[in-house]
């Protein structure tokens, strides 16, 4: 889970090392950088909606934020799974 555009480094680090240690397959390590790659475009996405926050339109960044932590979620979940399946 990440609350601005600047946790995401740590996040993506933590997301890239549980893929590389964990998944066995490289198609599938392959699939789950792809995953962390399109966070990583969204990340731009709400460093854009950031600013304009503090100029007083914050929804955008927070329905942006919302989504971003369930695709971290999302690829969590994905890199447990592939880790079981091998």
């Amino acid at each position: 889970m990440i609350r601005n555009s600047l946790d995401w480094a740590s996040v993506n680090t933590s997301l890239r090392h549980q893929a590389n240690t964990k998944i066995d397959t490289p198609s599938n390590r392959y699939q789950v950088c792809r995953m962390i790659d399109n966070i990583g475009a969204e990340i731009t996405l709400l460093s854009k909606a950031e600013v304009l926050a503090r100029r007083g339109n914050a929804r955008s960044a927070n329905e942006l934020l919302e989504k971003i932590n369930n695709d971290i979620e999302l690829v969590e979940e994905f890199i447990l799974v592939a880790a079981l399946i091998g």
